[in-house]
Parts: C-alpha cells; sequence; structure tokens
C-alpha cells in the first residue's frame, strides 16, 4: 500500500493506492497557501492512512516541477519559492521512504497504466487547469529532460487576437486566464472559469469570445506539440477537460489547419481517470523505483 498526494494549484488530494491501482480512503481539500500548513496536513492524512493501512511508501505529486536536485517549485501556489518538501517531510513522517513527481509525469502514467493510454507508445498528456503542462512519453518512453523540466509548455508564446499581443500559452488558456479575458472584454469580474462557459450557454457574446480563443489556442497548441513529438494520443486534462463539449470542435479545426500535411492526427480524448490520474500515477511510479531496486 501507499499513500500518495496530489498538490495541485488549487486542490489537495490523498489516498490510499495498492499494487493494483486500486484507491482507497480519497480525501480532497483546498491547497493552502502556507508550506508548514501544507506539511502539517500531509503529515495528519499519512498518519490517519498508517492506522488503517500497512503503508510502505509515499509519493507526491506537484503542480509544477520537481528539480533534479529534489527542490520542487510550486509556481500557482508558493510564487517563485522552492522547497525540499522530501527532506523536510522524511523526519515528520519517521523515515518513511518517499518521491516526488510533477503532477503531468504523475498523470501520465496513471492514463499508461490504467486509463486510456493503456498500451500506447507515443502519448502526451496535456493539463489545462490552474496552469499548463505536459507528459511526454514517446516510442514508449517517459520523456522528462535534463532537469525534469520537459513539458513546460505553458511557457510557449503565441498570439492572442483577442489583446493583439504574444503571450504565454498559460495565459491563454488556463483557468485564471480565462476569468481574466473576459473582465478584460466584458468588464464583469467573475469567480472562475466555470462561470464564463456558463455565460456561454446563456448566448454571452463576450462569453463566446472568450471560448472560441481559448478553443483555437488550445488545438493551436495541439499542433505545436503534434509537429513536434508526432504522437498517437493526445490526453487532455484538467478543469478544461470538463468543457470539451463545447471546446472540441474549433481545437481539432484548429489541430487540423496548422499540422503539417504529412503528419497522421493524433487522436484527442479527455482523460479517463480525471482527477484520478495522478494519485495512480504517484502508485504507478513508486512500483517503478521499488523495481529499480530490486
Amino acid at each position: 500500500m501507499f499513500f500518495v498526494a496530489d498538490i495541485g494549484g488549487t486542490n489537495l488530494r490523498t489516498a490510499i493506492v495498492d499494487a493494483n491501482g486500486t484507491i482507497f480512503c480519497k480525501s480532497k481539500q483546498i491547497t493552502p497557501k502556507d508550506y508548514k500548513q501544507l506539511l502539517q496536513i500531509l503529515t495528519t492524512e499519512f498518519y490517519k492512512s498508517v492506522q488503517e493501512f500497512r503503508v510502505s511508501e509515499y509519493c507526491i505529486s506537484v503542480a509544477g516541477a520537481v528539480f533534479s536536485d529534489g527542490n520542487v517549485w510550486l509556481p500557482n501556489v508558493f510564487g517563485s519559492n522552492r522547497f525540499d518538501i522530501l527532506h523536510d517531510l522524511k523526519h515528520l513522517l519517521d523515515n518513511y521512504k518517499g518521491y516526488a513527481i510533477d503532477d503531468r509525469v504523475a498523470g501520465l502514467m496513471g492514463e499508461l497504466w490504467k486509463g486510456c493510454a493503456v498500451g500506447k507508445k507515443d502519448v502526451l498528456y496535456l493539463v489545462v487547469g490552474t496552469g499548463v503542462g505536459l507528459g511526454i512519453f514517446a516510442n514508449g518512453t517517459l520523456i522528462t529532460g535534463n532537469q525534469n523540466l520537459s513539458g513546460s509548455v505553458g511557457w510557449i508564446r503565441t498570439f492572442d487576437p483577442l489583446t493583439g499581443k504574444f503571450e504565454n500559452m498559460e495565459d491563454l488558456i488556463s483557468g485564471p486566464a480565462i476569468v481574466k479575458k473576459y473582465k478584460e472584454i466584458s468588464g464583469i469580474q467573475v469567480d472562475s472559469a466555470q462561470d464564463v462557459f456558463n455565460f456561454y450557454f446563456k448566448k454571452d457574446k463576450d462569453a463566446e469570445k472568450v471560448v472560441v480563443n481559448t478553443s483555437w489556442s488550445i488545438g493551436y497548441l495541439l499542433s505545436i506539440l503534434t509537429n513536434t513529438f508526432n504522437p498517437d494520443l493526445i490526453v487532455l486534462a484538467g478543469s478544461l477537460a470538463l468543457q470539451w463539449n463545447i471546446l472540441q470542435e474549433h481545437v481539432l479545426q484548429a489541430l487540423q489547419t496548422h499540422t503539417s500535411p504529412f503528419i497522421q492526427k493524433p487522436q484527442v480524448r479527455t482523460s479517463f481517470l480525471g482527477e484520478d490520474a495522478q494519485l495512480i500515477g504517484c502508485a504507478r511510479y513508486t512500483l517503478m523505483m521499488q523495481e529499480r531496486s530490486d
């Protein structure tokens, strides 16, 4: 049994996952903005689990980056600060062995093991929620890069027709970006991207502009990724994947328009595992690390 946690930009999820990928005792709460409070919550949830299950190791997924020196960066939670979370947890968790991976890799591994990418060799896992990130599986190999920072596609800059400026992808297609764009156009402050989609269903013209622009930007990003990696499958995850029925038409049009005519268009699916992908992926990663040490 493994204790797993997914520290997202908005929500913190914890669970117990067994060696077959079955989830037990999943909990969800708002991710605290205070690092010490985060450690306290993880410690409390861990010991709750130990009392009921025979936990051998743990794994943490973070919405950001895990650097080669072990430090983690969660920009949408702690800004530019980095923390050695495994070192800090080691003393709190009685020296249990633990691992940390970024959420795009964790989600990808979950889908490859128990989700919609089982049996695939060339898969991209695009997370679009509070932030934007990409997990890469090419020719049967997980690609993480020199510093474990491969897939930082939110930094790709492209032209925004709504503003006439070049902006980062994360500032165009993430949940907070949708809220910001809608306010810039309409002058109305909404609480979440879901509010904008609700206005879209009500035929709000400003919401339609934002949704269509978001769709085309996602499709353009997918075309860049398709031209670069030539994947068989692209998995869309995160909160915006829940809006796929709305986004799909313009996303696929943009993908078709901007992809090389010589490259076969990939399948585009929404995540099968949803918010459980990172939890299951953490368990899979822990199993892999155990196999390497045997």
